[in-house]
This record gives structure tokens, sequence and C-alpha cells, in this order.
């Protein structure tokens, strides 16, 4: 099967650079310690609101990817989209009861806009039984769902089912495809072009990560801590453009279930890496809950990008020699953050470990795939 091949537009950059300034307000939802450490309701709805936003993403990526020919219905409805994002963004808070309704109503738009592209494509293709309708139906089920969390919200119902309604929608959104399939046809996803919108998006994550630990860098009051900093984050994403860019094989047709549900976990892992960076540099935190925060961010990341060893080119695999190597440097790592808990620099140091470590083996095999 010839492998569909779709160049990414401009707008689609403007677009990933909106979505990922919502998802880094997002980080005020835990960044505000009580009692040294993050309240667990802050915590889980800061991370079923990033499920839920990076889902709006997906939503209307996978409608590009398919059928997207940037006509001006779709520049229209664009635009509505990353309106409603950014006044979504703006209310982001700690408080989820003042932010819920616009949360909620920001997202039923975004989808609302995203059902209209495919029922523009289903009557173009003159039916519901193709890609576009089963999308169709699927986004007509969340959206019913958000429109209940709105109704919800209006009638003073607990804020809690609010949030259990969002969850629902994001597994919704997640699992509905495994049950209502359609007449789907691989052919018209482009995993070429999917593959460089999650790259792009993760890439801008990064960035947003470093401008958000540039505080630490003070001209008056020079230490090694930013430079440790730096090269933590850096070492993150030499491994993810090594694993992602360079290793995998993107010239293929393929559905790309795992790429899509892995980036979810990539993207919000390199948040929590950077609230855990500067929790521990606060003197508000307990340090045992800003060591597990970092040390639990790092294994989540490292075990989502290599979640795509599935992609790999025909000459590379995932070794035991190399999965004994991944795992021996985090586990060093580890080991130092954890016997000197409280000492920055430790921590800093330990979390190096664990990304130049991890880094390192990406780079010997890449080697030997050049080599070979």
């Amino acid at each position: 099967m010839e492998v569909k091949v779709k160049p990414v537009e401009l707008i689609e950059l403007f677009y990933d650079l909106i979505f990922v300034y919502a998802i880094s307000k997002l980080t005020a939802l835990v960044s505000e310690p009580v009692g040294g450490i993050i309240p667990p309701y802050n915590f889980f709805t800061y991370i079923i609101t990033s499920f839920v936003i990076l889902q709006a993403w997906l939503y209307f990526t996978n409608y590009v990817n398919r059928y997207g020919e940037w006509e001006w219905h779709d520049y229209l409805l664009v635009c509505v989209n990353m309106i409603a994002v950014i006044y979504m963004a703006n209310t982001i808070s700690p408080n989820w009861t003042s932010m819920s309704f616009t949360f909620n109503l920001a997202m039923l738009i975004m989808l609302l806009t995203v059902v209209v592209l495919y029922a523009i494509q289903a009557r173009r293709e003159n039916s519901l039984q193709g890609a576009a309708g089963n999308s169709i139906t699927i986004l007509s089920i969340v959206c019913t769902i958000y429109l209940v969390a709105i109704l919800a919200i209006i009638f003073n119902l607990n804020p809690f089912y609010v949030l259990l309604l969002d969850v629902a929608a994001v597994l919704g959104g997640a699992f509905l495809p495994f049950f209502i399939r359609g007449h789907f046809d691989k052919s018209i996803i482009s995993f070429p072009h999917l593959a460089e919108r999650f790259e792009l998006l993760t890439i801008i994550t990064f960035g947003e990560a470093i401008v958000g630990l540039t505080h630490f860098f003070d001209v008056n009051n020079f230490t090694l801590i930013p430079i440790l900093v730096f090269f933590i984050v850096l070492t993150m994403f030499g491994s993810y453009v090594i694993q992602i860019h360079n290793l995998m094989e993107h010239m293929r047709v393929e559905r790309s279930l795992r790429l899509m549900f892995s980036h979810y976990f990539i993207v919000i892992s390199i948040n929590l890496v950077t609230v855990a960076l500067e929790l521990i540099h606060s003197e508000e935190v307990n340090p045992t809950f800003a060591t597990v925060l970092m040390i639990v961010s790092l294994v989540i990341f490292y075990i989502s990008i290599m979640a795509n060893k599935e992609y790999y080119k025909q000459n590379i695999k995932l070794t035991k020699k190399d999965i004994l190597l991944m795992v021996m440097v985090t586990v060093i790592g580890m080991a130092i953050i954890l016997i000197f808990i409280s000492n920055l620099y430790a921590f800093l140091i330990g979390s190096l470990i664990i990304t130049v470590g991890n880094l390192k083996v990406l780079l010997m095999k890449q080697k030997r795939c050049l080599s070979e």
C-alpha cells in the first residue's frame, strides 16, 4: 500500500503553539503546594484537564491528517477552535469550580468545529459509513458528555461530578474507536504527517519547559544549578529526537494508535518534570514529594518514548542488553536522589544520570544502526 505523504502547513504550527500555551498554563494547578505537597484533588484535576486538552488537539489533528485541504472552511473553523482554546487557557486556575464552566464550554465548541468538518467530508463522500461518519458518531457522544457537564455546572451539582464527566469524555474519546469502527481505510492516514505533528508539539513543549525554568538563571547569583537543570531537559530532548525522529520509520501505512496514546504521556511527563524542578527549588515543598514526582515523571517519559519501538526501522531492534542498560542507569540515578533526598545537587545529578544514561544507550543504538 502506498504511503500517503502530506506536508505540515504553517497554520498547523500556529495551532500547536496555542495548544502548548494552554497545556503550560495548567501547571498553575500543581505549582502551589499545601502542607508541603500538591493536594491530590489538584493533581487529579491537572492530569484530567491535560488529557482533555491533548485529546482536543488530537481530534482536529486527525481530521487535518486524513482530509484537510485547507479550504476556506478549514481556516474559519480552526480560528474558532483556537479562540476557544485561548479563552479556556486564560481561565485556568487552582480553583476548579471557577474554571470548569469555561473549560467545558470551550471543549464543546472545539469539538463541534471538528464535527462540522467531518460532516462536510461525509457529505462529499455521500456516506456516513466511512471514517468521517465514524468520527462524527464518536465525537457526537463525547460532545454530549461535555454538554451534560455544562448542564451539571448550571444546576450547581458537585464540581467533582463535573470532573468525573470530563474523565468519561476522555475515556470515551480513547476507547470508543475500538468499539465503533465503521469501514475504516488506513490509507487515508498519513503516518509521516502525524509523526511530524507530534514531534512539533513535543518540541514546543520542551521549549515551554525551558522558558518556565529561566528563573533559575540568575546573573546576580551564579551557581551550577541552572546548568544542571538545562542539561536535564536537553538530554531528555535528545533521547526523544533519537527515538522518535531518527530510529523510527516514518514512511509507513499505520493507524498509529500507539504513537497517539504514548504522546499524551510524553507531553504530560515533560511538564511534570518542569514542575518537579520548580518545586524542589522551593522551601515550601516536601523534598520527598518533589523527589517522587521527578522520578515517576522521568520513568513515564522514557517508558512512553520507548513504547514506540514497534515503529523502528527494519534493521533496528530493542535488545535485552539495551533494556538492562536503561534500567541500570535509571536505578543508579534514583538511588542517588533517594539516598541524599534533601540535597538539591544530588537531586539534579541523580536526574542527570538518568537522562544522560538513557541518551547514551539510544546514541549507541543509533550508531549501530548507521554502521550496518
